[in-house]
């Protein structure tokens, strides 16, 4: 079995190329950044991977070949000072394409509930070499058990249509598909205290 483990700040060049690695064929991610992908998702997952480290917010497998990144009940929401600390990294990733990535970011925030309390899956990647590995399981895992036993749901957004039956067999449902004025869909799941 895999051991589940709260990344430490040594772990974040590891953790950032395996998301980037994850998302590399992801449709909105595609659509966010058509070129150089590689090198901006990890600037991107570096930047953030950064600042939830240090609040426990990132965990991984023993092996560092899965990432997840989630957020307490009511931590969801960046702060302003967030993203003024990553502007310089958000420019150097966006480029051209920044004012697209902004306006999804910015859709996104508004669409996500307000309530009930809830945990929130903010990114989950595993690299392809462990894909199909049940790893990626293990780790979704670990996170479902913490937040059933503070009897709370879980949310997230999946941005690949080929991920739903992945997330559904953790017990996530999706309601809907959400569609944006430009660029691909996406998919809120929400997933109940289980045996609720």
């Amino acid at each position: 079995m895999t051991d589940i483990v709260r990344a430490a700040a040594s772990d974040v060049p590891a953790l950032a190329a395996v998301l980037a690695n994850a998302y590399a064929e992801d449709p909105v991610w595609s659509w966010l950044m058509p070129r150089d992908r590689d090198r901006k998702l990890r600037l991107l997952f570096t930047a953030h991977l950064g600042q939830q480290v240090p609040a426990g917010r990132v965990w991984t497998d023993r092996d560092r070949t899965v990432a997840a990144v989630w957020t307490e009940p009511g931590q969801w929401k960046l702060p302003v000072s967030y993203l003024l600390r990553n502007a310089g990294t958000l420019l150097r990733a966006g480029r051209v394409q920044l004012p697209r990535i902004g306006m999804r970011l910015l859709a996104l925030e508004h669409r996500h509930p307000a309530g009930p309390a809830h945990w929130y899956v903010e990114y989950i990647g595993t690299h392809a070499d462990a894909r199909g590995t049940g790893r990626g399981s293990q780790v979704l895992g670990g996170l479902l058990e913490q937040a059933d036993a503070d009897g709370r749901p879980v949310f997230l957004e999946s941005s690949n249509r080929r991920n739903l039956t992945f997330y559904e067999r953790h017990g996530f449902a999706a309601r809907e598909e959400m569609a944006f004025r430009t660029g691909p869909p996406m998919w809120p799941m929400w997933r109940r205290e289980a045996g609720r």
